[in-house]
């Protein structure tokens, strides 16, 4: 696992034409999670969850220092930047949720912390593909004058009995599969609007191309 980040660059027998059938299908886009990314920083939400530090580390916390680590998928951002596939980030559309409208499909990472404006726009859009379990968990509240954030609720937060902190039924079916990151077993399940993977890849999908053909036959 990453402590600061990951860096991706292609053996030489990655070909061209190995990039090309990973070239995203007209109409997708990738979530970066940006607010996930810069919970997983130190100091921050994970120093509060392991018992490290008072509620000081999930107020007020920055947004501006985030890795591209294993908890924020940032090795799966950059194969499918490096696959041609369009970004927004979560403060895209938090400001701006209209935004996921003219995207036939929307692709989620590891989007653990959202604000409510994101959940919403996201949520109720008619394709999304979940290639990270465990997104849509706990929501945050965001202030733009300094760019930080505060965990308002989930991840057992305010209350132990609180898990997904919007209660969202699709997260709670396949929160389990976060721990599944060996995929030996990897699909994608078809849930209501779109479909969702039964494992976390972010070890294993640069070892697996056949995962991101197979989100583009969804």
């Amino acid at each position: 696992m990453p402590v600061t980040g990951v860096r991706l660059d292609f053996n030489d027998n990655i070909t061209e034409s190995m990039l090309t059938s990973l070239e995203p299908n007209a109409g997708s886009v990738v979530i970066y999670p940006i607010f996930t990314s810069a919970a997983y920083h130190d100091p921050g939400f994970y120093n509060y969850f392991g018992g490290f530090c008072d509620e000081s580390c999930i107020t007020d916390i920055s947004f501006e220092k985030f890795n591209f680590n294993f908890g924020g998928s940032g090795g799966t951002a950059q194969l499918l930047y490096f696959a041609g596939y369009d970004f927004l980030t979560d403060i895209e559309v938090d400001k701006n949720p209209e935004l996921l409208e003219n995207y036939d499909t929307v692709i989620l990472l590891h989007n653990e912390y959202v604000t409510k404006n994101e959940f919403d726009a996201i949520s109720n859009h008619p394709n999304l593909i979940f290639l990270h379990p465990n997104a849509l968990y706990a929501e945050i509240d965001v202030n733009y004058d300094d760019n930080t954030m505060t965990l308002v609720r989930g991840h057992q937060y305010p209350d132990s009995l609180i898990a997904n902190g919007f209660d969202y039924a699709i997260e709670q079916e396949f929160h389990h599969y976060e721990y599944d990151t060996k995929c030996e077993n990897w699909e994608f399940i078809e849930i209501e609007n779109g479909f969702h993977l039964n494992c976390y890849p972010e070890t294993i999908i640069f070892e697996n191309f056949e995962m991101l053909k197979k989100m583009k036959d969804l």
